[in-house]
């Protein structure tokens, strides 16, 4: 993503979901914990075996983005050592994914990129709705482009960050605020998950170089 942070580099760990919920964690009998806080007292744990003390958490909020924002930055607030960060698009991430036209290889014209991404939404099962994801594919088609992680790093390396802060003010300008104070520490400094290349679903582990 163009002009995220100063400096681009940084190791990444990136930890699927399917092995944090392998991950045996400590709790007390009988005392029922949400998916997120699980995960995240999950990659916390793999994260300090690693010697890494630097967690970015992704979640697309599907139509309930302070509620999810929220939890997550409670949970967060309940580890020590850790420089944490949540990567909670309003919607989906595909959403970013349709904010900048100069992305593509061309201007996306069948569709057209929603003037508003954070706010489109539809059925899933229905590949002409709004959903973000379906949007998204039926944009991918009209330049033949796979719907693979190679495209989602090709969009997401292209897209401008003024564009994407003007197009989703809820939800990436959060996230773009609270990347500058994440990587604003000794010599750390870092971009969003779908900027890496061979990136794939996040939670991630960002590690120092």
């Amino acid at each position: 993503m163009k002009k995220t942070v100063d400096i681009l580099e940084m190791d990444v760990h990136w930890i699927k979901k399917s092995y944090l919920k392998s991950v045996k964690i400590h709790r007390k009998k009988n005392v029922a914990i949400s998916a997120h806080s699980k995960r995240i007292k999950a990659l916390a744990f793999t994260a300090e075996k690693d010697g890494v003390n630097f967690i970015a958490y992704h979640n697309d909020a599907d139509k309930n983005y302070n509620e999810t924002y929220n939890e997550i930055k409670s949970e967060f607030d309940k580890l020590n050592n850790f420089r944490c960060i949540a990567v909670i698009p309003k919607e989906m991430i595909e959403s970013w994914l349709l904010a900048d036209d100069c992305a593509y290889p061309s201007i996306p014209e069948n569709p057209k990129l929603p003037p508003k991404p954070e706010e489109i939404w539809g059925q899933k099962d229905d590949k002409n709705s709004n959903y973000p994801y379906n949007y998204f594919v039926r944009v991918l088609l009209q330049f033949a482009l796979p719907d693979n992680r190679d495209t989602y790093t090709y969009i997401a390396e292209n897209s401008d960050i003024e564009v994407l802060k003007q197009r989703c003010p809820v939800s990436f300008c959060r996230f773009y605020t609270d990347m500058q104070a994440f990587v604003d520490i000794g010599h750390c400094s870092g971009i969003p998950p779908d900027s890496i290349d061979n990136a794939y679903v996040p939670p991630t582990l960002f590690r120092k170089k």
